[in-house]
């Protein structure tokens, strides 16, 4: 397959399982612990290589444990990682999160060396790497995001996956093949509620706005994507969650994959949505990741064919 470039975070995922999120102020025991390789460059960056991609990973880490574990995960999973940069003084990224028995979760993120992503890395990577698809979203500075938009390679397809929200992405539309948004996400660009009832009109309305296309992830309801062709919706196979962490990121990296592929956006979508269906029955974000072969299986069962 043709290959996805990733420029994006990459941090170590301190879960704990609990009966429920605990509210404020309150401390609650909880049932488990464990450590996962996370952030979202990195998880979409793993996703894409299980779903058959060629990827490079473009980041940083601090000089630490966890950084340099977390470039392990990444070269055995076989991502070329060598352009993820160790910036002195910083820790690596970490991110906390709390899962409870239905599979929710609530996370606090720190970006250390993430932080120090910056536009030259990002030039240096767009100018060298082959790639087909840019894969982005913004767990790195706001700056270094814009940068890669606005210099992308012609041919190159730039995914922008807009989470955690920032409001300036309403400055990048115009630069953007194919916008990837939650309920919550969309409903901050837009400024009005959006749901899964909605959803087919409110991806409509985001790509009038600029990008070539708008991707809305829906949860248990799937997905919906508007280009110039119209609005459709792609349902999601029933399964029971177990953990939510990295479903998202599962889409995006299947979708990536997929367009490097050269697939049309629907066929994309549709491997997303089962990507990220199969890793909500699963703990753990990149533990939980598909492989292709079993995103194809899963596709052909809700087709019967």
């Amino acid at each position: 397959m043709a290959g996805v470039l990733v420029i994006g975070s990459s941090n170590t995922d301190l879960v704990c399982r609990a009966m429920r999120i605990p509210t404020p102020g309150e401390t609650i025991t909880g049932r488990s612990f464990a450590t996962f390789a996370g952030g979202k460059g990195a998880n979409q960056a793993v996703a894409a290589r299980r779903a058959g991609a060629d990827v490079t990973f473009v980041g940083a880490r601090g000089n630490d444990d966890f950084g340099a574990a977390r470039l392990d995960d990444l070269l055995t999973e076989g991502i070329d990682a060598n352009r993820m940069r160790v910036v002195k003084g910083a820790s690596s990224g970490v991110a906390l999160i709390v899962v409870d028995d239905h599979g929710e979760n609530q996370i606090v993120y720190v970006p250390g060396a993430n932080a120090d992503i910056s536009a030259g890395d990002a030039d240096a990577a767009i100018s060298e790497v082959d790639h087909r698809v840019l894969s982005l979203t913004f767990e790195v500075p706001f700056e270094t995001v814009a940068h890669a938009v606005r210099t992308k390679r012609e041919a190159s397809i730039v995914v922008l996956n807009a989470a955690p929200y920032d409001e300036r992405v309403s400055e990048l539309l115009d630069f953007i093949d194919v916008l990837i948004c939650n309920e919550v996400e969309a409903t901050a660009l837009l400024g009005r509620s959006v749901t899964s009832d909605s959803a087919l009109a409110d991806a409509t309305a985001i790509a009038k706005r600029g990008p070539e296309s708008a991707v809305l992830t829906l949860g248990a309801f799937g997905a919906v994507a508007a280009d110039v062709s119209g609005a459709w919706h792609i349902p999601t196979p029933i399964v029971e969650p177990i953990d939510t962490t990295g479903a998202g990121d599962a889409f995006c990296g299947a979708l990536s994959a997929w367009l490097a592929a050269g697939e049309p956006l629907r066929e994309a979508v549709t491997a997303g949505v089962v990507a990220g269906s199969l890793a909500v029955t699963r703990e753990g974000a990149q533990a939980s990741l598909p492989t292709r072969s079993e995103i194809v299986a899963a596709i052909h069962a809700m087709s019967g064919a």
